[in-house]
């Protein structure tokens, strides 16, 4: 099934970016499987249906959303002169609903309390540092396949996590020392990201070029220091001998990562101490963890506003 919506969405989208299209057709092949149905125009043709089978599986409104936008996606991409009409209606079926998803979304959001999933996967220090201690007993002292290798890809994928808590565009990530490449040159990539190893510097750049905010923030460096550096430089001599590839994170037949596939390994890391994480939730964690959110709600209510107008109207550096 995924690759027929794949080509349809090829054919009739050429220019949606990858990232996108392959979170569409994940999406949709999903549902396809939940609505027990290899006919993709029950999408539109059966929409109440639709609705129904995504809140009784989905209870997160973010992930209702998600599949709805997938939904329109691939309904626009099979419309023609006789369906046209049962389309419009359904695609408006569907901005209703997302409408009223997003409104609770932004009242869920403006309490700052932690949504059941958020509940869920929430962990502290502790809970992180023992995933890494479990992740880094399982690496064996001699990698020799692409199967131990993957036991420090692993380790690696938890530790740069740990270090900067970015999205899942890692997978979209390219991996060199900066005698074997251009920094100037990659910085006008809009497809991969780079992981820079500087040798005489002994640290590591991370260049974003493709990823959720690029619109507003354009291709970026974030300077990661020199904590991960020396483990970087071990994994890279490891891809060198190992992998006929240079990304960053490679699956164990030596293809790239896809970023699905980095999202659903990284919550499988949880299970070392019986727990469920997410690399969306960590997001969640970092910040909350530097904001003290009951402060400012309590001399936001003061002030007789809400905390978002505190901290991106009031709030100086």
């Amino acid at each position: 099934m995924n690759s027929i919506i794949r080509t349809i969405f090829l054919e009739k989208n050429p220019k949606l970016k990858d990232v996108t299209r392959e979170t569409y057709v994940y999406n949709v092949s999903n549902l396809m499987d939940l609505l027990v149905s290899a006919d993709l125009n029950i999408i539109y043709k059966n929409y109440k249906k639709v609705f129904e089978v995504v809140r009784e599986n989905y209870i997160e409104n973010n992930s209702q959303a998600n599949k709805y936008t997938a939904c329109k996606a691939i309904i626009r991409c099979l419309v023609n002169n006789r369906n046209k009409k049962k389309i419009d209606v359904a695609l408006e079926a569907y901005r209703v609903e997302l409408a009223t998803l997003k409104n609770k979304i932004d009242k869920r959001l403006a309490t700052h309390i932690k949504s059941k999933h958020e509940e869920d996967t929430w962990i502290n220090e502790k809970d992180e540092e023992n995933i890494s201690k479990l992740l880094l007993a399982k690496i064996p002292e001699t990698i020799s396949t692409l199967s131990e290798l993957c036991k420090l890809r692993n380790y690696i994928i938890f530790t740069f996590y740990r270090n900067l808590s970015t999205r899942t565009e890692l997978a979209d990530s390219k991996f060199y020392y900066d005698d074997e490449c251009n920094i100037d040159t990659l910085l006008k990539d809009d497809i991969f990201n780079y992981i820079v190893l500087k040798k005489n510097e002994n640290k590591v750049i991370y260049i974003l070029n493709n990823y959720k905010t690029v619109k507003r923030y354009g291709h970026v460096i974030i300077d990661l220091g020199n904590n991960m550096y020396d483990l970087l430089v071990k994994y890279k001599e490891y891809l060198n001998l190992l992998s006929k590839t240079n990304y960053f994170l490679i699956s164990i037949i030596d293809k790239k990562l896809p970023r699905a596939t980095l999202s659903t390994l990284f919550t499988s890391f949880g299970s070392e101490i019986g727990k469920k994480i997410s690399i969306r939730t960590l997001r969640h964690i970092r910040v909350s963890n530097n904001i003290n959110i009951e402060n400012i709600s309590n001399l936001a209510s003061k002030m007789m506003h809400d905390p978002i107008t505190a901290l991106s109207i009031y709030a100086k550096k």
